[in-house]
């Protein structure tokens, strides 16, 4: 009994509290910012297609980045992507109900969408997205809104300041550019400077 009411026992006590108490307070914040920044730039692209024709349900809708309702996107007549309630995901596509009018990116565990997004179509099969933000390796980038996608072996660099590679040219311009995507080819082709870029040079 003396040993346990020793200062030496009630000074580890004290240590110990103190120890649980900034684990408290201190790691699950630090861990909650990480978890921001890394969920806002940890998308992988793992699927990208044109959409031949949306079909949601009546209260399909997409809000706050979730899904409500459901919503099944027909690729062609062997594939359809199931977009069930509650998946995360993001809609710039105005027009969802027209055959062709929009793409679909999509970060896949198996044959479920984790995340996707759905953009409008352009002409042909390329999609304009944000400039690319840093070099993965590997023919592997980072877009600046997240998106982690491959390359083209040769990606075409329209900027009239020559630039050597794809490195060199995103140190250049970095945010002043935006990217090419080839939904067919699945790669980015293609980086290019922005209009005042393009006007200044």
């Amino acid at each position: 009994m003396r040993q346990f009411f020793s200062w030496r026992i009630w000074a580890a006590f004290a240590a110990l509290i103190a120890l649980a108490f900034a684990l408290k307070t201190i790691l699950p914040s630090a861990s909650k910012d990480d978890a921001v920044v890394s969920g806002a730039s940890a998308r992988t692209i793992d699927f990208m297609a044109p959409v031949f024709q949306l079909q949601p349900s009546p209260d399909f809708s997409v809000t706050d980045g979730v899904v409500r309702g459901s919503a099944d996107a027909v690729i062609d007549g062997n594939r359809t992507m199931h977009i069930v309630d509650g998946t995360l995901g993001s809609n710039s596509c105005t027009n969802i109900t027209e055959v062709s009018a929009c793409v679909v990116f999509a970060d896949l565990l198996g044959e479920a969408v984790v995340w996707f997004a759905l953009v409008p179509a352009e002409t042909g099969s390329k999609v304009t997205v944000p400039p690319v933000e840093s070099l993965l390796g590997n023919g592997v980038v980072q877009l600046s809104n997240g998106w982690i996608v491959r390359t083209a072996t040769s990606v075409d660099y329209n900027c009239p300041q020559e630039t050597g590679s794809l490195s060199e040219f995103v140190s250049k311009f970095g945010p002043k550019s935006t990217t090419t995507i080839d939904v067919t080819k699945q790669r980015v082709t293609a980086v290019q400077c922005s209009p005042e870029v393009t006007a200044s040079s």
